[in-house]
């Protein structure tokens, strides 16, 4: 995203090389691909290969090897539920669980961005407002609409929705 490639043998040597360096988020076209070749190469010394982009190639980031995700705060225990699941063999099950919220982490990945957790904490009712500071705009009225209508379906934390 930077536009700066870390290959995977720079990778698994600062892994090898330096004892804190040992987590990584690994966030590109192919993914998958570079967490195989990077757990490989690093064997041991990767403690935790994850999945980048707000989870939205998470399966398959998973059964190429990844241990986690890097997700936005809008729906972790839904994710959560896709990690115990894969983790502990059940793939289909993890399978379920992704397909019922992978249209919301692509939505927010793709119009909202970090204002979507706001906005659902805010109709909520779990903080006050969703203003967003600059440089940031506002959610479209109708993105915002959109954005809600498949939180409300998937209630990612148990918000009230006014009810």
């Amino acid at each position: 995203m930077s536009g700066v490639a870390l290959s995977v043998p720079f990778l698994a040597r600062l892994a090898r090389e330096l004892p804190l360096v040992r987590y990584f988020k690994i966030e590109m076209p192919g993914t998958a691909d570079k967490l195989r070749a990077l757990i490989e190469a690093g064997g041991g010394a990767i403690a935790g290969p994850f999945d980048g982009e707000e989870s939205i190639t998470l399966l398959a980031d998973l059964d190429a090897g990844a241990t986690g995700t890097m997700p936005s705060a809008l729906l972790p225990e839904l994710i959560k539920q896709v990690l115990e699941h894969h983790s502990a063999g059940r793939r289909g099950e993890a399978v379920a669980a992704y397909g019922r919220i992978l249209p919301l982490i692509n939505f927010e990945n793709r119009q909202c961005g970090l204002r979507a957790t706001k906005t659902v904490m805010a109709a909520g009712g779990v903080i006050a407002s969703a203003a967003v500071r600059h440089p940031l705009e506002p959610l479209h009225p109708a993105t915002e609409v959109g954005l809600l209508e498949l939180a409300r379906d998937l209630d990612p934390v148990a918000l009230r929705w006014g009810k």
